[in-house]
């Protein structure tokens, strides 16, 4: 494994972050050994993630914290006293967001400091697959080909000009995506508990459509056969005592695109779904 820290590169970085003028740090991973293509795993608290891509093999790892945290963070700091009563004085060290970068052959691991409220911006290869979470905030994506496993638990999601497949969650969030080619041979998943849910899909796609929003309504100009033949009650068996038995409605509906492929999983309890084709 081979670590990446901002200290050894801090020369090379100095006239960017100078120019950026606000706290952040920059690493330049080259390229690896291996001949398949990069995952990156970006795993953040707090912070919102951006993802690009260049045509160039280097992976190029950004953290930048807004000008508004900074003041917020230097007001924080003013309202706590100088000294202390026995006469020690506060130092104001710099903050600094604690970027950690490791390399493990096609592996890129970028993870932050647990109280840092820095935004990651990345740099990838077109074929580049992305493992993205993060705590809070949003997550952004443009141009990538691989697999995507995306996660924001408080933030929205947008992926642009994605090819691959596509695994995105957002618990409160609204989910926008937009895919020029899915892997035929690969499910796909988008779900929230709060949010929209907007996917374009390109118009040759093959799947079978698994769709349900509690509290919304559902859109398309695709031509999907619904199948409404496993939808309406089920019945459940109560493991109390009293035997009883529970009925609850099952909203999940079904349906094939192009007569049917890979699953294609939408899901949403509040906000409208929208499937669109690709045009």
């Amino acid at each position: 494994m081979r670590p990446f820290t901002t200290t050894t590169l801090a020369l090379a970085a100095c006239a960017v972050l100078c120019a950026q003028d606000i706290p952040g740090d920059r690493v330049v991973v080259p390229p690896g050994n291996s001949s398949r293509p990069r995952m990156v795993n970006i795993s953040l608290m707090h912070g919102g993630i951006t993802v690009k891509t260049h045509s160039a093999k280097e992976v190029i790892v950004e953290t930048q914290t807004s000008t508004d945290t900074s003041r917020r963070g230097s007001r924080e700091r003013d309202r706590e006293p100088a000294t202390t009563p026995d006469g020690l004085r506060r130092l104001d060290l710099p903050w600094k967001s604690g970027l950690e970068v490791e390399a493990d052959e096609n592996v890129i691991t970028v993870r932050t400091r647990p109280n840092g409220n820095a935004s990651v911006v990345v740099t990838v290869p077109v074929n580049t697959s992305l493992k993205l979470h993060t705590l809070s905030g949003a997550i952004n994506v443009d141009g990538v080909h691989g697999e995507l496993d995306i996660d924001a638990l408080n933030g929205g999601v947008t992926l642009a000009n994605i090819s691959g497949t596509v695994l995105a969650h957002s618990l409160n969030g609204a989910l926008k995506v937009s895919m020029n080619q899915v892997d035929p041979s690969k499910p796909i998943s988008f779900s929230t508990l709060n949010g929209e849910i907007d996917v374009t899909l390109p118009p040759d796609i093959k799947a079978n459509v698994k769709l349900k929003t509690d509290h919304g309504d559902i859109y398309s100009d695709f031509d999907i056969k619904m199948d409404l033949s496993n939808r309406g009650a089920v019945t459940e068996k109560n493991s109390s005592p009293d035997g009883k038995f529970r009925v609850k409605i099952d909203r999940t509906m079904y349906g094939t695109i192009n007569g049917g492929g890979p699953e294609a999983s939408f899901q949403t309890f509040n906000g409208r779904i929208a499937i669109r084709k690709k045009k």
